[in-house]
């Protein structure tokens, strides 16, 4: 593209009789793809040279069409306000082959690395994780995994969420009622079924909110038995659900907790550095910047300028408490300190959205970070069932180690309806790695911005755009690529390739288009482009596949051509794949 860029701004600079800066010329893929390649907009010089639309456009074709190199270019037209180009079949020879041998679709270190903070997951020490759990995970790991594709130091944080009432509920629980034995069993389960029980005796009870707060202060303090419940709560939490998630490859980098930044003199459960501000330093700073106030009430406030058009917030509740902001806060300037990131990166559901852009807002304004720093919320929809909305509270969910069992016995069934050659050993292999296909590509195939209905029928489906379409093809590419016995290391010598089908050159531009999908979705974070690309490079596979003979074709030079665009299709979805966090097996 570059070079069709510089060529075009060349006869631009020809066609008005002085320099055009290359910058302005912005190519892009028409709609209607199957008529020509590449187009321009003839918007900006029509500002610039003050030419009626249809006067401009013939005054362009009129000059390309007397010197545009013929190599290059096959045919130019005008659509308003679009000049359309078509290039020679020819030309993607030579394109293709220096993509192909120089691997351009790798995807390289950039010229400058950076260090992004992904914060995902977002679990509760005492809630079990369910469907809603497997949006962020799965959202955050692809980023994570992208970003260190692009060679960028990546730290993924789960954040996970350790106080409040809650937490004070649950201590005064277990001395009460708790065991031992089932929290080691399984320790989010027991402490669920704990909070319940102390939820419903408060409720009966009125002196139970003084012994939550009892519990608080001791626990504030340091006392050795509380502080000892706390570590055994969230280290057994954190384990189960670590365990749970690496089931799907979600591996967060450090599991730090919310009360870390309380700064309480808890023990340290990983390797990551100590605080030096806590929440009550970042009040008392955000007082002394002025960005903050503290109220008659003792409680500390912000007001934003009527521009920002944000809704007051509070930092400091009366009782001296903080909440989930001043936690965020101090989140913010803990990694900014430590790490100096230049993207913090925030895959959390979209019903904190208001809590991020006040949060934002406040850490430009006390200076934690810098203007190019990004802080960005990438949100994701919710997932409702079938029969509708999920509710926490009263509990109508699919709790996630359900769900990951029912999936793997549903690949079972699917494996057993289309294969009855395969072992029980083999089927198991198998089903393990196709029950986690299914969810993943079934949920990161949406865009993450959209709402979305949780169905069985979708998720584990074999038709349209599915892993298994996408994986047949792969095996099927790489099935005659072994059937060549041709060593790739031949096709790589070949001086020059031959693509002269219209389904070749239409499966080259796709293969091409893979590193700026790629630099899109660094900027956007929207997966969901990735699995729709892999799916749209496997249709033209399909086709090509279907139209054109392989390991048949006499012609040399057109067999390693093909086999060329095979080698790159399995490479480009190898590492498509490996960004989704989904395995490829050789067979189905």
């Amino acid at each position: 593209m570059l070079v069709v860029q510089k060529y075009v701004a060349n006869l631009l600079s020809a066609a008005f009789w002085e320099e055009q800066d290359i910058e302005m010329i912005h190519l892009q893929v028409p709609p209607k793809k199957e008529h020509w390649d590449l187009c321009f907009a003839l918007f900006e010089f029509m500002k610039q040279y003050k030419l009626p639309p249809h006067e401009l456009g013939n005054k362009v074709l009129s000059q390309f069409s007397s010197s545009w190199d013929t190599s290059l270019i096959d045919s130019l037209t005008l659509t308003w306000p679009y000049i359309n180009i078509k290039l020679q079949k020819t030309y993607y020879n030579q394109v293709f082959k220096t993509y192909f041998k120089e691997k351009k679709y790798y995807l390289r270190s950039k010229s400058k690395k950076e260090v992004i903070i992904v914060d995902y997951i977002g679990a509760n020490v005492w809630k079990p994780l369910h469907i809603w759990h497997m949006c962020t995970p799965l959202q955050g790991q692809v980023c994570i995994n992208l970003m260190r594709k692009l060679w960028h130091k990546v730290i993924g944080d789960s954040h996970i969420w350790d106080w409040g009432i809650i937490f004070w509920k649950l201590i005064v629980a277990y001395e009460r009622y708790g065991s031992e034995t089932k929290l080691q069993a399984d320790a989010v389960d027991h402490l669920f079924d704990l909070y319940v029980r102390i939820s419903s005796d408060s409720e009966k009870e009125e002196d139970l909110e003084v012994q939550f707060r009892e519990a608080f202060k001791k626990l504030s303090e340091g006392d050795s038995r509380y502080v000892e419940l706390w570590k055994k709560f969230t280290t057994s939490s954190i384990d189960t659900m670590n365990i749970l998630l690496s089931r799907i490859f979600v591996i967060p980098d450090y599991n730090i907790w919310e009360s870390f930044y309380e700064w309480l003199n808890l023990p340290k459960l990983e390797d990551y550095p100590d605080l030096k501000y806590n929440m009550k330093d970042i009040v008392i700073e955000l007082i002394e910047k002025w960005i903050a106030s503290k109220n008659e009430d003792n409680s500390v406030g912000v007001v934003f300028p009527e521009e920002s058009k944000l809704s007051s917030c509070i930092l400091q509740k009366r009782d001296g408490t903080h909440g989930y902001l001043a936690s965020d806060l101090a989140c913010i300037k803990y990694r900014a300190i430590n790490w100096n990131p230049s993207r913090i990166l925030y895959f959390v559901d979209v019903r904190q959205q208001l809590h991020f852009k006040q949060a934002f807002e406040i850490a430009k304004k006390a200076w934690w970070v810098n203007d190019e720093t990004l802080l960005h919320h990438a949100f994701n929809g919710f997932i409702s069932l079938k029969d509708g909305a999920m509710s926490t509270r009263k509990w109508r969910i699919i709790k996630l180690w359900v769900l990951f069992d029912e999936a793997l016995e549903r690949a079972k069934s699917i494996i057993r309806e289309k294969r009855n050659d395969i072992s029980e050993e083999e089927m198991n292999i198998l089903a393990e790695k196709v029950w986690i296909w299914a969810i993943k590509y079934g949920y990161l195939k949406k865009s993450r911005e959209l709402d979305s209905v949780f169905d069985w029928g979708e998720f584990m489906t074999f038709d349209g755009n599915s892993w298994p379409y996408i994986q047949y093809a792969y095996v099927r590419a790489k099935k005659i690529l072994s059937q060549s016995n041709i060593d790739i290391n031949t096709i790589m010598d070949i001086k020059d390739f031959i693509f002269s089908e219209d389904i070749e050159v239409q499966l080259i531009q796709k293969l091409l288009a893979f590193p700026d999908t790629i630099a899109d979705i660094e900027i956007h974070y929207n997966f969901h482009q990735l699995c729709l690309y892999t799916y749209e490079l496997t249709k033209l596979f399909s086709t090509f596949y279907a139209e054109l003979s392989i390991l048949n074709e006499q012609n040399d030079i057109i067999l390693y051509s093909r086999l060329s665009i095979l080698q790159c299709f399995t490479e480009i979805i190898e590492e498509s794949f490996s960004i989704l966090g989904i395995e490829l097996p050789l067979e189905m």
